[in-house]
C-alpha cells in the first residue's frame, strides 16, 4: 500500500505526487460475471481497483474503488491516451471526463464508460487524476490484450438477465378505461419478465392481481379486473410459464392506489405481477 500512503501524506503536505503506473505484467483485464452482473477489472497494487461494470437494468459504468476511504477527495477525471506502442501510428487521446458519483472510497464514471471501453478495445490506456486540496494524484492504467478482454465482456453482457431481482419482483401493468387486452409495449414487458425467469429458478410462484377503477357497479368492476388478470396469465402461459405457478386474483375497485381518480384523470385500472421465491417469507397481500 505504499503508493496510497504516499498520496495521503503528500495531500496533507501539498507535495507533488508521483505518477502511479500500472506495470505491464499486471495490465491484463480480469473478467468476472454471472447472469446478474459482468465486471472487467484490473487490480492496482497498493491503490485499489478499476473496473467496467454492468448490472441488469443499469447503464455501463466505470468504477475506481480505493483501498481506503479518502475524505479529502473532491474531484476525479479520466481520459484515454495512446499506448506507448501506438505512438508511431495515428492515435488520439480523448477529452477528460469528470466523475458523476462519489461514495466513501468509490468513484463512478457513467458518461465516460462506453466511449472509454471502445478506446480500450482499440488498445488505448486510461489516465486518471484524483484531486484533493493541494494535491492531484495521477494514475496511468496500462492495458494488455484490450480487444480480447472487451470482446469477452460484451459476450458476458449479451448473456445477462434483462432485469435485476428488485426490478422483476413487482411489476405494474396499467390499463386504460375499457381496455381488456394487452398492448404491444405490455406484451414486451411480460416477455422480458419471462426471460428473467429463465435465469432465476428460485421463483416458484407468481401472483397476478387484477384491479379496476370505481366506475360502474362492484360486480362489473370485479369482472373487468378478472378479465385483465386472466389476459396477463394467458400471455405468460403462452410465453412458456407453467400454469401451476400462477395464482390469479380479481379485486375490482377494492384496493385503489389513488382516491378520487375521476377528478384527477388518473386511474386505478391495473394488473400487478409479483414473483415469489422458494424458501423466503412473502406477504401474500393485495396491492
Amino acid at each position: 500500500m505504499v503508493f496510497l500512503t504516499l498520496w495521503f501524506t503528500a495531500a496533507a503536505g501539498a507535495l507533488p505526487a508521483p505518477v502511479l503506473v500500472q506495470p505491464a505484467e499486471r495490465a491484463d483485464w480480469q473478467l468476472h460475471g454471472s447472469a446478474f452482473y459482468c465486471r472487467m477489472q484490473q487490480e492496482v497494487r497498493g491503490f485499489g481497483q478499476v473496473s467496467f461494470l454492468v448490472e441488469p437494468g443499469y447503464s455501463l459504468r466505470l468504477e475506481l474503488e480505493l483501498i481506503q476511504p479518502h475524505q479529502a477527495l473532491t474531484e476525479a477525471s479520466v481520459m484515454a491516451r495512446p499506448a506507448d506502442w501506438q505512438q508511431r501510428i495515428v492515435a488520439t487521446s480523448s477529452y477528460p471526463y469528470s466523475a458523476e458519483l462519489y461514495h466513501d472510497r468509490q468513484v463512478s464514471f457513467i458518461a465516460a464508460a462506453l466511449p472509454l471501453l471502445q478506446q480500450i478495445q482499440s488498445g488505448h490506456w486510461l489516465e486518471f487524476e484524483l484531486g484533493a486540496p493541494g494535491q492531484v494524484q495521477p494514475l496511468l492504467l496500462t492495458s494488455v490484450r484490450g480487444a480480447e478482454a472487451v470482446a469477452q465482456f460484451r459476450r458476458c453482457i449479451a448473456q445477462m438477465a434483462p432485469l435485476s431481482w428488485q426490478q422483476a419482483r413487482d411489476s405494474d401493468i396499467p390499463f386504460e378505461a375499457g381496455q381488456r387486452t394487452l398492448t404491444r409495449p405490455q406484451l414486451a414487458q411480460l416477455a422480458q419478465l419471462v426471460r428473467y425467469l429463465q435465469f432465476d429458478p428460485s421463483v416458484h410462484k407468481i401472483l397476478i392481481d387484477g384491479h379496476s377503477d370505481d366506475v360502474g357497479t362492484s360486480l362489473a368492476n370485479r369482472l373487468v379486473s378478472k378479465e385483465r388478470a386472466d389476459e396477463v396469465a394467458a400471455q405468460l402461459i403462452e410465453l412458456g410459464v407453467k400454469a401451476a405457478m400462477l395464482e390469479v386474483r380479481a379485486h375490482g375497485n377494492r384496493y385503489p392506489l389513488l382516491h378520487h381518480q375521476g377528478a384527477s384523470g388518473a386511474t386505478n385500472s391495473r394488473v400487478t405481477v409479483r414473483l415469489i421465491r422458494a424458501g423466503t417469507e412473502q406477504e401474500v397481500t393485495t396491492r
